[in-house]
């Protein structure tokens, strides 16, 4: 099948053309350029065997619509700055300069504020007599509303709300409890955090003794398609995919994982007594995402899709979307007293009032900066297009806010990461490798996050130099994405990840920093 199809003779759906040109869902690559990939010999599934060459694209020039984006969000840096009162100062108002928002971003005043407030005001208990317990319903479907919003989805009841990410997941695993059955097969990727791994390695390969199969990546640390095209069957169930790697930056392109994974079908829960489907289920882990460019379900139709709010500049709790037939088809673990019905079923326990509010405080930020960008662009040549193509496919207000918010993060974030790369390519006759996407004119493939090793030198040593020399704070170690660090043997990784709230001389101060470590 086409990747421009969505079945043997049929069209793209709207919301997928529209996405393709908000640049939400990347173009898809022609098969003929497919096939001019390296292919590695044919290898039998799960096999690790030799990473294949990656085709590089050309330099792309700057649109006068990302040129805008990026000069608006440029504009604003002072206020947005303003927004976030730790960026600067640690706890003891010491000087610092932060970057490791991949592994959790600052979070903005607005979600704090809330937070806060709730903790000190809310009710545990919803329910519908007393003013108290009122609040706090409508706090909690508010929460659901703003999240269906960010991620525009179909319906706020398909939004649940867990302790974490891993959480989410975890309590999603389990409930394939009555539909998953020997001889059926899972896929996960190299490239992705444990907690979109570790719950179906466990669950159903360990403890069921399902087969899990492996999807390696290419030597330029971009997700090997066709090692998983060779890797899905008919009695492939479900594929784990993360939305950009927590250690590279990587971003997958979702639209292709998805078109490999309906090569069988549709998946429709089973009724009766079967328990198969046709096709297989794609369960997106965008928690890294999330805070670099928009994210909309209904393009991506994906099936499920998970991410956290301490990577979207609010608190920590975890949010999982799933499509309502499966919500309704799956049997979460809960409470007897617990109502047997989405979303409320996959939510064990009460509700953690403060982080629901901290989270709509967190999107309350995006959206008061979506509000800037969108008044900006009026009457701007630049953002005629774009405005345009947003009127077209989302309606005024919340929806449309957080898209112009969050596409102007993903061109302005284009900025950092290509002087990011050429600072990168500088200092590789140092002893500075890095990892996963290094040519600028890819930088459209990859989030502001940088791993790299430094010859000679343990990663713990160079996170301390930095700390001590420039009040830089970075990370070392896997970041959880243990798969992709054994798959390409990092053992002196250090990782500096960026956000929006960064700007160049953010990087230049870096990149000086680095270079009196290794010159």
């Amino acid at each position: 099948m086409s990747s421009g199809q969505a079945g043997p003779r049929g069209a793209l759906p709207a919301c997928v053309i529209i996405a393709y040109s908000l640049g939400i869902l990347p173009v898809p690559v022609p098969r003929s350029r497919n096939a001019r990939l390296h292919r590695p010999k044919r290898l039998s599934p799960g096999s690790r065997g030799p990473f294949p060459r990656a085709v590089r694209s050309p330099r792309p020039r700057n649109s006068p619509e990302s040129s805008f984006l990026a000069g608006i969000l440029q504009e604003l840096h002072v206020e947005v700055r303003r927004s976030f009162p730790s960026l600067d100062r640690d706890i003891r108002g010491g000087e610092r300069v932060y970057l490791n928002s991949g592994g959790g971003t600052l979070v903005a005043e607005t979600s704090a504020r809330a937070q806060a407030r709730a903790a000190q005001y809310m009710n545990a208990q919803d329910g519908k007599i007393t003013s108290g317990e009122i609040h706090t319903a409508e706090l909690q479907a508010t929460a659901r509303t703003n999240v269906a919003a960010f991620l525009n989805a179909p319906s706020a009841n398909q939004i649940s709300f867990h302790s974490s990410t891993s959480h989410a997941l975890f309590n999603l695993s389990l409930a394939f409890r009555d539909l998953l059955r020997h001889g059926d097969n899972l896929v996960v990727t190299h490239l992705d955090h444990a907690a979109n791994v570790t719950p179906w390695e466990s669950l159903w390969g360990e403890d069921r003794g399902l087969e899990i199969r492996q999807c390696r990546l290419c030597s330029d640390g971009t997700l090997d398609l066709d090692h998983l095209e060779r890797l899905v069957n008919r009695r492939t169930r479900l594929i784990a995919v993360t939305y950009a790697s927590n250690g590279l930056g990587t971003i997958v392109p979702i639209h292709s994982v998805v078109r490999i994974a309906r090569r069988y079908g549709r998946p429709r829960p089973p009724t009766g007594r079967s328990r198969g489907w046709q096709g297989a289920l794609v369960v997106v882990d965008a928690v890294y995402h999330a805070y670099h460019a928009p994210i909309d379900v209904r393009a991506l139709r994906c099936d499920f899709l998970a991410f956290s709010g301490y990577k979207i500049f609010g608190p920590m709790i975890g949010a999982l979307w799933g499509r309502t037939e499966w919500l309704k088809a799956l049997r979460p673990y809960r409470v007897e007293p617990h109502t047997d019905e989405a979303p409320v079923k996959f939510e064990q326990g009460t509700p953690n009032n403060p982080s629901l509010a901290g989270l709509s405080g967190a999107l309350e930020y995006l959206l008061w900066l979506g509000e800037q960008i969108e008044r900006a662009s009026e009457g701007h040549p630049g953002a005629r297009l774009l405005r345009e193509r947003l009127h077209r496919a989302y309606r005024p207000g919340e929806r449309r806010r957080l898209k112009w918010a969050l596409c102007a993060i993903r061109e302005y974030e284009k900025t950092l990461s290509t002087a990011l790369l050429d600072g990168f390519r500088e200092l590789r006759p140092h002893g500075v490798h890095l990892h996963g996407i290094s040519d600028p004119a890819r930088v459209a493939e990859r989030d502001p996050t940088f791993t790299f090793e430094v010859r000679g030198k343990r990663g713990e040593t160079i996170k301390r130099q930095l700390w001590e020399d420039a009040h830089i704070e970075v990370t070392t170690g896997s970041s959880f994405s243990v798969a992709l660090y054994r798959a390409l043997r990092l053992e002196r990784a250090v990782r500096a990840s960026f956000a929006h709230y960064d700007n160049l001389e953010t990087v230049q101060h870096f990149l000086d920093a680095l270079r009196r470590i290794v010159t």
